[in-house]
């Protein structure tokens, strides 16, 4: 019976605003973006495209922003020997988990040229049993509907920090495990159930899905 574990990665695996915050400053300064205070540029992380261009760049053609996400990227890929870092204890929570049966799959919106060398380098990529593959346009809600028919699970949860997550997992029908240690609390109070720390997340699991 398979029973299957769905993460997001910004703010869920990874400590992404270590580095995407002086990513996001840079690309926008060279963009002639004017900055906007870390509150606003924070909502950025876990945010669709169209929703951050809508934030930062409103005005702005796709095209451009495109420009701008790329930029983004590019700098937060090269600050990874520096300043990547997983959560505490993310990857034993990913070790128990597997070792309790459970299948472990990454549900991101970013792109696999962003999130495979984030994974590889918090050393969580080998405690995934699914990636899967980026389909642009494809929002989280697609994604885990995605993930759903291809392991037909017995049973899914959805993990993440935000509410995009938190959608997601509504509109899937699937219980949701809200991470506060994340980036961002105050949206995931209503979640099936909050965890204070990775390391409780196994349990939340086998609570919601057995």
């Amino acid at each position: 019976m398979k029973k299957v574990v769905a993460f997001d990665l910004d703010g869920t695996l990874s400590q992404s605003e270590k580095y995407l915050m002086p990513a996001i400053r840079r690309a926008l300064r060279e963009m002639g973006v004017p900055l906007l205070p870390d509150s606003i540029l924070r909502q950025m992380i876990g945010g669709t495209i169209e929703d951050n261009r809508r934030l930062v760049m409103p005005d702005a053609s796709m095209e451009r922003f495109l420009a701008c996400t790329g930029l983004i990227h590019k700098y937060a890929l090269a600050s990874i020997p520096d300043l990547v870092q997983p959560y505490p204890g993310i990857a034993e929570c990913l070790q128990q988990l597997r070792q309790a049966g459970y299948i472990n799959v990454l549900c991101s919106n970013a792109t696999a040229d962003y999130s495979l060398p984030i994974l590889k380098a918090i050393g969580v990529e080998p405690l995934l049993d699914w990636i899967p593959p980026q389909v642009r346009g494809r929002n989280k809600i697609q994604l885990l509907a995605a993930i759903a028919e291809h392991f037909s699970p017995a049973k899914l949860v959805m993990v993440g920090d935000r509410k995009f997550d938190e959608e997601a997992a509504r509109a899937n029908r699937v219980p949701f495990i809200g991470c506060a240690y994340g980036l961002f609390p105050q949206e995931i109070t209503q979640a099936d159930a909050v965890v204070q720390a990775a390391g409780q997340i196994p349990d939340a699991v086998e609570k919601l899905i057995g």
